[in-house]
C-alpha cells in the first residue's frame, strides 16, 4: 500500500512541475490513473478493504491534482469522456456504457459504489470538474475558493431602508443547495430592470450571483443607453382617405320594398292629420274632413323647433371641422401612449419559472422516499437559522494543513530558548528568511478569508473595517523580526492551490507590551489581586488534565500568541473539523541537536484549535501522542546543501515523498520539496482518520439538517401565494 501511494503522489507531484509537456504525455498519465481505478473497483469482493479503498481515493485526488494543473486536456473530447466514465464509476459502481451499443441510463441502474469512501472521492472530483477547473483563482484570490459575500453586505448595498436579513427568501434545490434570494435591485445598478441577487451555498461552498431580465440579446443591447424603455407606437398618419356623405338610414332599404297592409294604414301620418286645405280623405267609402287650427299651430311649432335644430347643429359641425382642421395632429390629449414600466416584480418567481425549478411535479413528495421535494421553501424567522446559515458559511471547502516552523541554535534545548530565536533577525541564518518566503506568502489575520492555523480565527469575512484594516498595516519587515511576525496572532505564511490550504506559522514569545490594552489590563489586575492573597492561595493552578498544559509554567510576558488566542470570540461557533493534521518543521544549526529537540514542551505553541472540536474537553493539550506527530528537521550543510530527517509518522502510511529521510536538498527545491512532503503527509493523515469526511461532506450534511429544521411545510397553494407578496408578508386567511 505504502508503495501505492507513493507512486501517486509521484505522478501528483509530476504535474505541479512547471515544465514543457506534451499533450499526448500528460493524457497518458490521466489514463494510468483511470486504468487503475478501474482495476482496483473490478476487484473481487472478498479483496475489497479499507486500505484498497484508501488508494482507490488516493487516486482520485492525484487525479484531481493533473486536471487542475492541466484543464485543458478535458478539451479533447476522448479524455473527458474517460474521466466521467471513472467518475461515475466510483459514484455508481458501474459504467453506463459498458460496450459500443449497450448503454444503461443512470435511472435504471442500482447504485452500488466500493465504499462510501470512494463515492465521497468521485463526487469530490465531479465537483472539481464543475466549479475549479478554469476558474481558480476566483475573484476572491487563491485564499477563498467561495464568493466573499453574505446576507449582510448584500443587505448593505441595496435600495432596502431596512438593513434586516428578514429581505432574504430562501428556497433549497434537491435538498443540496440553498438558494438566498434578494429581490431588490443592488445600488450601484445604472439601469433599472427586474434583478435579483442570489447567494447560493453549495456542497462547493458560497457563491454569489446577479440576474437581470432583458427583452433583448446583448448583441442589440450594446448600442442601447437605457436598458429598460419600452418601445414607442408607431407614428400615427392624419390621411383616412376619401370622405363620403352618407345618409345614415334607420332600417335597410329593403324595408320601403315591402307592401303596406291595412294594419299600417289604421294610424294616419302626421302631414295627413294636419293639412292646411283640407283634404278629403276616403277611407273605406267615408268622406272625413280634418281641420283642427290648435293642432296645426302645434305643428308649426314643432316645425320651427325642428329648423332651428338642424341649423344648430350644420353649425356645430362646421365649427368642429373648423377646428380639427386648425388642430395639431395627433392630439396630445387624446394620443394612446403606453404605459410606464413596471417597478415592481417578483424577481424570485421569475427566477423560479425560468429555471424550470417551479413546478407542480417539483412541490410534491417523491414516491417511495424519504427525500423531501425538489424545491421546498425554507422559513428564515424561526429561532436559529442565521446562526446555522453562519455555522454553513465557517465549514471550509477545501482540506487544510498547518506547519509550525521552529529555529533551534547549536547547543540548545529549552524550548524559551527556541521560541526566542525568531524574535530577531541577528538569531537566525539568513537561509532560514530565504526558506520561510519560499512556503507562502504573508497574510493579515485579521483580514484573512481563508485558513490562519487556528480555527477560531479562520474563513471570517466582514470583520473588520477600513480603519481596522488601516491598523493592522504592520511595518515591521521580516529581516527585523527573524521569522516572529508569523506567530499568528497577526500574520501568517499562507499558501493554497485549488485543492487545499496550508498557514505556515513561526510560534515566538511574545512580550506583554505588544499585547492590546484590555489584556494587559486584565493581567495586571489579577496580579494585584493576587498579591493580596495569603500565600497558600499561591498555589499552581490544579487540573483534572494526566498532562497539564506546559506554558501554564511559563510567565504572563513569555507566552506564545498561539497559546493566547485560543478563546473563542463571543457569538463564533467552531464546527468539528478532524482529524488534526499539522507538521512540525525544525531548522536546526547542528545536527547532534535533533536528539535534544524538546517536542513534548513545545507541543504546547501548536494548538489550532481542531483538537477542542473533536472532543468534549476544554483542555488544550494536543491530542495526538508526540510519535505521531511528523517532524520534518533541516539542517544546512558547509556545500549550500540542506540535510532533511524525518521523524514522526511510522507504519504503512510512512514513506511520504517528496522528501525521504537522509536526503540532500538544494536551496532552490527546498521550499517547494517541504511544501509538498507536508501536503501528502496530511492526505495520508485523513486517509488513515476513521472519523475523517471530505469538506463536501460536512456541508452537505449541515444543509440536510437545515432543511430538516427550518423547512416551511406550507401546501402548494399557500407556496404560490407567497411568491407574490412582500417578504416577511403572512398569507390572507379566507
Amino acid at each position: 500500500m505504502s508503495i501505492s501511494l507513493a507512486a501517486l503522489e509521484l505522478l501528483a507531484g509530476l504535474a505541479k512541475v512547471k515544465a514543457g509537456v506534451e499533450s499526448s504525455d500528460k493524457k497518458r498519465a490521466v489514463s494510468s490513473v483511470c486504468s487503475y481505478i478501474v482495476y482496483q473497483c473490478s476487484r473481487p469482493a472478498p479483496q475489497h478493504s479499507r486500505d484498497l479503498h484508501s488508494m482507490i481515493v488516493a487516486a482520485f485526488q492525484c487525479l484531481c491534482v493533473w486536471l487542475t494543473e492541466h484543464p485543458d486536456m478535458l478539451n479533447e473530447k476522448d479524455c473527458l469522456i474517460e474521466v466521467l466514465e471513472i467518475v461515475e464509476l466510483g459514484i455508481s459502481g458501474s459504467k453506463s456504457k459498458t460496450s459500443e451499443q449497450e448503454v444503461r441510463y443512470k435511472g435504471d441502474k442500482e447504485h452500488n459504489p466500493a465504499s462510501m469512501r470512494v463515492k465521497d472521492a468521485a463526487e469530490a472530483t465531479l465537483s472539481c470538474i464543475m466549479q475549479l477547473l478554469g476558474a481558480f483563482p476566483s475573484p476572491s484570490g487563491p485564499s477563498s475558493p467561495c464568493s466573499l459575500l453574505n446576507e449582510d453586505t448584500l443587505i448593505k448595498y441595496s435600495r432596502l431602508t431596512s438593513t434586516s436579513r428578514n429581505n432574504f427568501r430562501y428556497f433549497v434545490l434537491d435538498n443540496s443547495v440553498i438558494l438566498a434570494m434578494l429581490e431588490q435591485p443592488l445600488g450601484n445598478e445604472q439601469n433599472p430592470c427586474p434583478s435579483v441577487t442570489v447567494l447560493i451555498r453549495g456542497m462547493s461552498g458560497r457563491h454569489a450571483w446577479t440576474m437581470q431580465l432583458y427583452h433583448q440579446p446583448r448583441g442589440a443591447r450594446a448600442n442601447q443607453k437605457q436598458v429598460f424603455v419600452p418601445e414607442s407606437r408607431p407614428t400615427p398618419k392624419n390621411d383616412v382617405g376619401v370622405k363620403f356623405n352618407v345618409k345614415h338610414r334607420p332600417f335597410p332599404e329593403e324595408v320601403d320594398k315591402i307592401p303596406f297592409v291595412k294594419a299600417d294604414l289604421s294610424i294616419p301620418d302626421l302631414h295627413e292629420i294636419v293639412n292646411k286645405e283640407d283634404d278629403l280623405i276616403a277611407t273605406c267609402a267615408t268622406t272625413l274632413k280634418y281641420s283642427d287650427p290648435e293642432l296645426e299651430m302645434q305643428h308649426d311649432k314643432l316645425r320651427n323647433v325642428m329648423v332651428k335644430q338642424i341649423e344648430y347643429e350644420a353649425t356645430l359641425e362646421r365649427q368642429s371641422e373648423e377646428r380639427w382642421r386648425h388642430k395639431s395632429f395627433p392630439d396630445p390629449l387624446i394620443d394612446c401612449k403606453p404605459p410606464p414600466p413596471s417597478q415592481e416584480f417578483q424577481t424570485a418567481r421569475l427566477f423560479l419559472s425560468h429555471f424550470g425549478f417551479l413546478s407542480l411535479e417539483a412541490l410534491k413528495e417523491p414516491g417511495n422516499s424519504r427525500l423531501p421535494p425538489h424545491l421546498i421553501a425554507l422559513d428564515s424567522a424561526l429561532p436559529g437559522f442565521f446562526d446555522d446559515v453562519g455555522y454553513l458559511d465557517l465549514l471550509p471547502c477545501r482540506p487544510f494543513d498547518t506547519v509550525f516552523i521552529f529555529y533551534m541554535r547549536a547547543g540548545q534545548k529549552s524550548s524559551q530558548e527556541i521560541l526566542r530565536n525568531v524574535d530577531s533577525a541577528a538569531n537566525v541564518q539568513h537561509h532560514f528568511l530565504e526558506f520561510l518566503l519560499s512556503l507562502g506568502w504573508p497574510v493579515d489575520v485579521g483580514r484573512h478569508p481563508g485558513w490562519t492555523g487556528n480555527t477560531f480565527t479562520s474563513w471570517s469575512i466582514n470583520t473588520c473595517n477600513d480603519s481596522e484594516g488601516q491598523n493592522q498595516e504592520e511595518t515591521v519587515t521580516l529581516e527585523d523580526t527573524g521569522g516572529g511576525v508569523f506567530n499568528g496572532e497577526k500574520k501568517v505564511l499562507y499558501y493554497a492551490d485549488a485543492l487545499t490550504e496550508i498557514a505556515f506559522v513561526v510560534p515566538s514569545l511574545m512580550d506583554s507590551s505588544t499585547d492590546s490594552s484590555e489584556n494587559s489590563f486584565s493581567a495586571m489586575e489579577i496580579d494585584s489581586h493576587m498579591d493580596l492573597m495569603p500565600g497558600f492561595l499561591k498555589q499552581p493552578n490544579l487540573t483534572l488534565e494526566l498532562f497539564p498544559n506546559h506554558s501554564d509554567n511559563l510567565g504572563s510576558s513569555q507566552r506564545s500568541p498561539t497559546v493566547k488566542t485560543k478563546k473563542i470570540p463571543p457569538g463564533r461557533t467552531v464546527p468539528p473539523l478532524g482529524p488534526e493534521t499539522k507538521v512540525l518543521v525544525v531548522w536546526v544549526e547542528r545536527f547532534d541537536d535533533i536528539e535534544n529537540f524538546p517536542l513534548s514542551d513545545l507541543l504546547a505553541e501548536t494548538s489550532t484549535g481542531v483538537e477542542n472540536t473533536t472532543n468534549s474537553s476544554t483542555s488544550l493539550r494536543p491530542t495526538a501522542s508526540e510519535k505521531d506527530i511528523p517532524v520534518i528537521f533541516i539542517h544546512p550543510l558547509k556545500t549550500g546543501l540542506f540535510r532533511i530527517k524525518l521523524n514522526g509518522a511510522s507504519g504503512k502510511f510512512s514513506m511520504v515523498i517528496p522528501l525521504v529521510d537522509g536526503m540532500a536538498v538544494s536551496r532552490r527545491a527546498l521550499g517547494f520539496l517541504v511544501r509538498q512532503t507536508v501536503i501528502n503527509v496530511c492526505r495520508r493523515k485523513r486517509l488513515e482518520s476513521d472519523t475523517y469526511n471530505p469538506p463536501h461532506v460536512r456541508r452537505k450534511q449541515k444543509i440536510a439538517e437545515i432543511v430538516n429544521r427550518y423547512r416551511n411545510k406550507q401546501l402548494e397553494p399557500e407556496f404560490y401565494t407567497s411568491l407574490f407578496q412582500e417578504v416577511g408578508q403572512k398569507p390572507l386567511n379566507p
